[in-house]
C-alpha cells in the first residue's frame, strides 16, 4: 500500500447544506457586492447583465465539476481528479500550488475584514450623530483601504489573528462545529443579504430623496453622466471581473467530498452554490440600477463607500435593522475565513495520505480533526497576514492568486476532457473542452489587465505578482522533488499512487 493507511478516518459529517455553504463562501457573493465589482465599473457596463453573462460562461465548469465529484469524491478534490486523470506529477506540483495560493487569500480577508467594520461603524455612527461608534472607527477598526498608521496596521494583524485562531481551534476541537460555523455565518449572512434587498426594494419609489442623508453626510455628489447606459462591449469587459472574484472558485465543495453525507450532497452541491450565487451578485446590483439608475450609480460606484451594503445600510432607517443588514455584511467576512480553514487542511491532508507531504499532516486527533494540517495553515497564514503591514507592494503581489488558479482550472478541464474520453461521457467531455476555451480567454484577461496584478496599467510586467506565481509553483516542484527522493530511500515510489484512486 503506497498511501499511508487503508482509511482517511475522516467522519462523514457535511450535510447537503455544510457543503453548499462552503461553496458559497468559495465565492463570496456578499463580498462581491460590497467592494469587490462596483469601483471597477466602466462606461456602459450593466453590472446585473455582467453578473448573468459570467454565470453563463462559467456554468460549463460547474457542471464538469458536478460530473467529477459525483465519478470521484475523495478529500481533496480537484487536486485527486488532476494528479489521477492528467498527470501525477503535474497534479502535485499545481495542486500544492493552489493550495498554498489559499492562505494569501484567507490573510487578505482576515486583513480587510475591518473594512466591513469600519464601514458598519461609519455608516451608523454619522447617520445616527453617535461619536463613541464614530471614534472606534477611527482608532481601532480603521479602513486599512485608506491611510493607516502602523500601530494601527498591527492592530488590525492581531485583531485579525485571533479571530482566524478562534475558527482554527473550532475545527482542531470540534471538526463538525467547523462545518456548522461555516453553515451559521452563511445562514446569517445571506439571510442579512435579502434583508437588505428588500430593504432596497421598498425604497424604489422615494429612492433619490432618501439617500440624500447619507451622500451629503459622506460629502457625496453624483457627477452628471452623458455615457451609454448599455455597452455590450463594456459589459462583457467586466466578465474577467466577475468570474475572478466569484463564479470560477468551486473547490470548496469537492475539497471535503469524502466527508459529505448523502448523494444528494455529492450530486447538488456545486451547482446549488453556484445558482445562489447568481442570485446574490445579480438581484442586488440590479436593484441598484432599478432605484438610482445607471448614471447616478456610475460615479457613486467610483468611490468606493457608496455601495449595495452602505446604501441599504443607510435605506433601512430603523438602527436595529441597520445593525442586523451592517452584522449580516461583515458576517460575510468570517464566512470566507470559516469556509477555508476546513478546505485548506483536507489539501494537506491529502497531499499527506499521498505521501507527498509527510505522514504527520494526515494524523487525526481523537476528535477526528487533521490537526497539524489546521496549524500549518494557522501559521502560513499569519506569514501572509503580515505582508500587508511590511509592504504595500508585498499585498498588491497576494493579488496575483487569480493568474494561477486559471492555470490550475487550465488543467482541470484538460483532466476532464481526457476522463471523459476514458468513460465516454460526451456531456462531460463537451464542459472540459469548454471550460478550457474560457479558461484561455481568463488567461488572456490575466495578462493584458493589471486587475490581475501581473503587468501595471502602463502595460509594464509586474514583477512582485509574477514572483509570487513563480514561488509557489516552485514550491510545488521543491516538495514534489524531496518527496519523491525521500520516499524511494524508504523504497516507497510515490507516483504509483496517481494509479489508484484513493481510499475514502
Amino acid at each position: 500500500m503506497q498511501f499511508v493507511r487503508n482509511t482517511s478516518g475522516l467522519v462523514k459529517n457535511a450535510s447537503l447544506a455544510d457543503s453548499t455553504m462552503l461553496n458559497i463562501a468559495n465565492m463570496g457573493a456578499g463580498l462581491a457586492i460590497f467592494t469587490g465589482i462596483s469601483p471597477y465599473i466602466t462606461q456602459g457596463a450593466v453590472l446585473w447583465i455582467a453578473s448573468i453573462i459570467t454565470f453563463l460562461l462559467s456554468l460549463p465548469l460547474v457542471l464538469l465539476y458536478t460530473f467529477f465529484i459525483i465519478q470521484i469524491h475523495r478529500t481533496g478534490g480537484d487536486y485527486v481528479w488532476l494528479s489521477r486523470k492528467l498527470n501525477g506529477k503535474i497534479g502535485s506540483i499545481m495542486g500544492i500550488a493552489l493550495a498554498f495560493n489559499m492562505p494569501p487569500y484567507f490573510a487578505l480577508s482576515a486583513f480587510f475584514s475591518v473594512a466591513a467594520i469600519n464601514t458598519v461603524l461609519t455608516v451608523i455612527g454619522i447617520l445616527h450623530n453617535q461619536a463613541s461608534l464614530i471614534s472606534l472607527a477611527n482608532s481601532v477598526f480603521v479602513n486599512p483601504y485608506g491611510v493607516v498608521t502602523l500601530p494601527q496596521e498591527i492592530l488590525i494583524y492581531v485583531l485579525s489573528a485571533i479571530a482566524f485562531g478562534i475558527i482554527i481551534a473550532i475545527n482542531i476541537f470540534r471538526p463538525k462545529w467547523g462545518f456548522r460555523l461555516v453553515t451559521a455565518l452563511g445562514t446569517l449572512a445571506i439571510l442579512g443579504t435579502i434583508v437588505a434587498m428588500i430593504v432596497l426594494a421598498i425604497n424604489v419609489p422615494d429612492f433619490h430623496t432618501k439617500i440624500l442623508p447619507f451622500l451629503n453626510s459622506f460629502d457625496l455628489k453624483p457627477s452628471p453622466y452623458t455615457g451609454p447606459t448599455f455597452s455590450l462591449p463594456a459589459t462583457f469587459y467586466m466578465v474577467p471581473y466577475f468570474a475572478s472574484f466569484a463564479y470560477i472558485w468551486l473547490y470548496a465543495g469537492p475539497s471535503v467530498s469524502a466527508e459529505i453525507k448523502s448523494e444528494k450532497g455529492i450530486k447538488y452541491n456545486i451547482i446549488l452554490g453556484s445558482v445562489m450565487t447568481l442570485l446574490l451578485i445579480t438581484v442586488p446590483f440590479l436593484l441598484m440600477d432599478i432605484a438610482g439608475g445607471y448614471g447616478f450609480n456610475f460615479s457613486l460606484y467610483q468611490t468606493g463607500t457608496y455601495n449595495f451594503w452602505s446604501v441599504a445600510i443607510a435605506l433601512a432607517g430603523n438602527e436595529a435593522l441597520q445593525w442586523f443588514i451592517g452584522i449580516s455584511l461583515i458576517a460575510w467576512e468570517f464566512f470566507v475565513m470559516a469556509f477555508g480553514v476546513v478546505v485548506f487542511a483536507r489539501y494537506v491532508f491529502a497531499f499527506s495520505f499521498d505521501r507527498v507531504f509527510p505522514e504527520v499532516f494526515s494524523r487525526l486527533n481523537t476528535n477526528n480533526s487533521p490537526v497539524y494540517a489546521h496549524l500549518l495553515d494557522f501559521i502560513v497564514t499569519l506569514v501572509f497576514l503580515s505582508f500587508p503591514i511590511i509592504s504595500p507592494v508585498g499585498v498588491q503581489a497576494l493579488y496575483s492568486y487569480t493568474p494561477l488558479a486559471i492555470a490550475y482550472l487550465f488543467l482541470v478541464a484538460l483532466a476532464g476532457v481526457r476522463f471523459a474520453k476514458q468513460i465516454s461521457n460526451i456531456p462531460m467531455l463537451i464542459t472540459g473542452i469548454i471550460s478550457a476555451i474560457f479558461m484561455i480567454f481568463m488567461g488572456y484577461e490575466a495578462f493584458t489587465n493589471p486587475y490581475f496584478g501581473v503587468i501595471t496599467s502602463s502595460g509594464a510586467l509586474y514583477w512582485p505578482g509574477i514572483a509570487y506565481i513563480l514561488s509557489l509553483v516552485g514550491l510545488g516542484i521543491i516538495i514534489y522533488s524531496i518527496s519523491k527522493y525521500v520516499n524511494m530511500k524508504k523504497g516507497i515510489n510515490i507516483d504509483l499512487n496517481y494509479k489508484e484512486i484513493p481510499p475514502e
